[in-house]
């Protein structure tokens, strides 16, 4: 913890690990605060422990605060915190409806909507030069309309009047729910409920809204009777509580994740003003079925996911005794995979800390022309607990990413002053001032 502390602490996690791996190796043992974590970067150890040694139902680390509010409030909750056979049962009825190819076809409208609704209402800010106020803020409420509207389907629009404010509301309250998540995971969780620190509190009661309001929120999506995500599950089988809190969390992991990652994909970007107007050039024309495809659009995320993955660690336990890297490794031991190091080795991205979408472009030859090896970028993880809201979130970014290249220049006037730090997930150090300009065509 002292050489942690002396390295920038929690929020510089990443950068300590990753020069940890420098020092000592793509294998390392090390105690952090009371946990003995073994991280791992390596890309060929990734893919044997995604694909061979977590098993059948694979087990992660989950933030103390929530395993303790869960408990406290005796709340049953969805993927995320299933395991064992009950997470087998609801992850293959999902996986149908949300991975296989050709589930982005229900994806494509509520993503493309949002997409426009975003355009329209920062069109008003390129119009007078103004900066973006409260793009964070703004993006959450863009990423939870993705969400219900994706659940709700057709009759989206027909409801998305009637719940204005609740979006607004939750959106709010998604925000500080990951601040407190946060601030509570650099301190013992326990030892702040026992002492009932601001934290804690704040903490619970905030979640307490998010869960009612959502609560109360799904029944009105089911009296709708239309045909979105929602239905589909329904028609699954998955019904009652099930499908509320599998909706709670669904929900809730969409706030900050897809949020977040278009903030660090705009002020990469800005970096880029050729690389905007090659991408306007390509796509100005292309339906949404075709942006999907686009390789260097695709390249341009994938790139902001590599630099600044929204999860830095991945953990798993392992079922049984094993071996990584040739170092014993206990069933009871902790692995963490280190994504943020792994997708900065020069080995495998020729200028690891360059922002340079091309590299996923692939060549005659079908290999990639500045990759050599894709598996050490995983931010979706891998493996049958890889993210169930994938394909929601690549439709999501590309259709986004688009409406906004063709209608705007992207600039940013604090690009050179922003870095990484961890909280919980990768965060901007401090509030992006995006501009936009009218492109003129």
């Amino acid at each position: 913890m002292l050489s942690l502390m002396m390295a920038g602490g929690p929020q510089k996690l990443h950068e300590y690990v990753d020069k940890r791996h420098q020092e000592l190796g793509p294998v390392f043992r090390e105690q952090i605060g009371p946990l003995w974590i073994v991280f791992v970067n390596s890309p060929d150890e990734f893919r044997r422990i995604f694909l061979r040694l977590e098993g059948p139902t694979p087990q992660h680390f989950l933030p103390e605060a929530w395993r303790l509010y869960n408990e406290i409030r005796e709340q049953r909750r969805g993927l995320l915190f299933m395991d064992g056979d009950e997470w087998l049962h609801f992850r293959r009825i999902l996986n149908k409806m949300m991975l296989l190819p050709d589930s982005t076809e229900p994806m494509c409208v509520p993503c493309q909507e949002a997409a426009e609704n975003l355009t329209r209402k920062w069109k008003t800010y390129s119009l007078t030069g103004a900066t973006i106020p409260n793009l964070e803020h703004q993006l959450y409420l863009w990423s939870i309309e993705v969400m219900l509207a994706t659940l709700v389907g057709s009759r989206w629009r027909d409801w998305k009047p009637q719940i204005g404010p609740e979006t607004e509301y939750l959106a709010l309250m998604l925000h500080r729910i990951f601040v407190f998540s946060a601030t509570l995971s650099m301190m013992p969780a326990k030892l702040a409920m026992r002492l009932r620190l601001p934290a804690w509190t704040k903490f619970v009661h905030t979640a307490d809204m998010i869960m009612a309001k959502v609560r109360s929120l799904v029944p009105d999506m089911i009296s709708l009777s239309s045909d979105g995500l929602l239905w589909m599950m329904m028609n699954e089988g998955i019904h009652n509580d099930d499908v509320v809190r599998i909706i709670v969390d669904f929900i809730i992991a969409a706030g900050d994740t897809t949020a977040v990652t278009m903030q660090w994909v705009l002020l990469l970007l800005s970096s880029r003003p050729k690389l905007q107007d090659q991408l306007f050039s390509d796509i100005k024309d292309l339906p949404p079925k075709e942006i999907l495809r686009h390789p260097l659009l695709k390249g341009v995320w994938r790139e902001a996911l590599r630099l600044h993955p929204t999860a830095p660690f991945l953990s798993r336990y392992l079922l049984e005794d094993t071996t990584i890297g040739g170092y014993f490794v206990s069933k009871k031991d902790l692995i963490i995979l280190s994504i943020y190091s792994s997708g900065r080795n020069g080995e495998d991205f020729p200028e690891p800390n360059e922002f340079l979408p091309e590299r996923w472009v692939r060549t005659k030859d079908n290999f990639y022309q500045g990759v050599k090896n894709s598996y050490a970028t995983l931010p979706f993880a891998m493996g049958v607990r890889s993210c169930i809201g994938r394909k929601l979130a690549e439709t999501q970014m590309s259709l986004t990413l688009a409406q906004l290249i063709k209608n705007f220049k992207i600039e940013c006037e604090n690009r050179d002053g922003i870095k990484m730090i961890l909280h919980l997930i990768s965060i901007p150090s401090k509030p992006i001032q995006l501009k936009l300009t009218k492109r003129k065509v």
